[in-house]
């Protein structure tokens, strides 16, 4: 099964958000897919094809994970790599961004328990649109200046999710395996 680790934004509010962000996207100035609402995410790790054997070490160490709840702001748009060649456009982290990047370091070292490479980069942000290709640079960065400091609101981040990705040729189908919810 090809699978990744997400903490799921599902605050209805957020995504209405998110999506007139997306909408106001000038579709004549770059090839894109946007992200469905119900699959916009932060992923702490995409861990691709895995056994369902392995899927259970994973969730065997993750359940040794112990982390308090926290409240982060979802704000600001951005792309990766650069904005020379954009190829995701992604929304971030304001408040506590620094938390969740402790407690991916800490995702990471329950992970090496049982064998992965814990990875060196990582910023958080949830993936709202992949560009196939640019056709109008100089349009696509003034969309993406107009929204740069767009804020989309809070979210208590309490849950972990192991998560189930099958291509489709409409587009991917999450599933949720397993949840490991954080503890007051």
């Amino acid at each position: 099964m090809r699978i990744f680790l997400s903490f799921d934004i599902e605050d209805e509010g957020i995504i209405s958000k998110i999506q007139r962000v997306q909408n106001g996207l000038d579709k004549s100035a770059a090839k894109m897919k946007l992200v469905e609402g119900g699959n916009i995410h932060f992923t702490w790790r995409f861990l691709g094809d895995t056994s369902i054997a392995q899927i259970e070490k994973i969730y065997n160490a993750l359940q040794k994970l112990e982390f308090r709840p926290f409240t982060i702001t979802v704000e600001s748009v951005g792309v990766f790599p650069n904005l020379k060649r954009p190829r995701i456009i992604w929304v971030g982290v304001g408040e506590n961004a620094q938390r969740m990047i402790e407690l991916k370091t800490r995702v990471d070292e329950k992970l090496a328990e049982i064998g992965y490479p814990i990875e060196k980069k990582f910023t958080p942000h949830a993936t709202i649109a992949r560009i196939r290709f640019v056709k109008n640079n100089d349009q696509l960065l003034t969309d993406l200046e107009r929204v740069s400091n767009e804020k989309f609101g809070s979210l208590n981040l309490d849950h972990i999710r192991i998560t189930k990705s099958t291509l489709t040729p409409i587009g991917p189908i999450y599933e949720t395996l397993y949840e490991i919810r954080g503890h007051k």
